[in-house]
């Protein structure tokens, strides 16, 4: 078994740093720290040109829950349609007021982008009922979900995970995502059975002196950073030992 990987990236520098150490993909978002929001359309492009493996792009409107306002929905349906055009993959999704997948969305993403690959993102694991959630990505032909089992840390939410992979009956891609290192994914990939694995690889930069911030709200708080290229790295020699690469 061969176990890909894909590193979450916000800008150019991370995305060639994840393609030269060796990931299969890599995801797209801005403002990681929230769990990601839709990029700008023209750093979509320009890692697009840049980069040699395949691109996935998070639409997602706001930082906050998976229950979306009309204007929220019509705005990432614009996303999807001018960022599915160019061969991306999309990561989306939404909850309805019951808290389950939202099959009115996902259906129009579908029809405002056809030609892209659709992942359900990490909503699934707020969803009232993560199981319940994984039967409708595949009744609606989600071609791959993206999930920590309903749990922060994907380690602790291995045994739905594999539940979900054991399910998909090879309709569904599950890839694996919360909190994967060098140190738990090979456990991670054992326990569960997981063909795909994704993390974002960045380290926090301090603040230079008497740097001035930029909001009022957060002073003293900075939001430089650069690739982890040695917890890609990291990650990649772990499977390649296991003999998962």
């Amino acid at each position: 078994m061969r176990v890909a990987v894909e590193v979450c990236v916000t800008n150019l520098s991370e995305a060639l740093a994840a393609a030269k150490a060796g990931a299969d993909t890599v995801e797209l978002c801005t403002w990681l720290d929230c769990g990601g929001v839709t990029p700008s359309y023209g750093l979509v492009n320009s890692i697009k040109e840049e980069i040699k493996v395949p691109l996935r792009v998070l639409i997602r409107a706001t930082p906050g829950g998976f229950v979306y306002t009309m204007p929220e929905r019509q705005a990432m349906l614009r996303d999807a349609m001018l960022i599915g055009m160019g061969g991306n993959g999309l990561v989306a999704g939404s909850l309805d007021e019951s808290g389950l997948p939202d099959v009115s969305f996902l259906r129009a993403v579908k029809l405002a982008a056809p030609d892209a690959e659709l992942t359900y993102h990490r909503a699934i694991d707020r969803s009232s009922d993560v199981g319940r959630a994984f039967a409708i990505c595949l009744e609606e032909k989600v071609q791959r979900v993206l999930t920590s089992g309903g749990r922060t840390l994907a380690i602790d939410g291995a045994l739905t995970i594999k539940a979900m992979v054991d399910g998909a009956r090879g309709l569904v891609q599950v890839a694996a995502a919360g909190g994967i290192n060098p140190e738990n994914v090979v456990e991670l990939v054992q326990r569960t059975g997981v063909t795909e694995v994704h993390f974002a690889a960045q380290r926090k930069l301090p603040p230079q002196p008497h740097e001035v911030s930029m909001s009022s709200a957060n002073r003293g708080l900075s939001f430089d950073s650069e690739p982890d290229v040695a917890k890609i790295e990291g990650v990649l020699n772990a499977l390649t030992k296991a003999g998962l690469r």
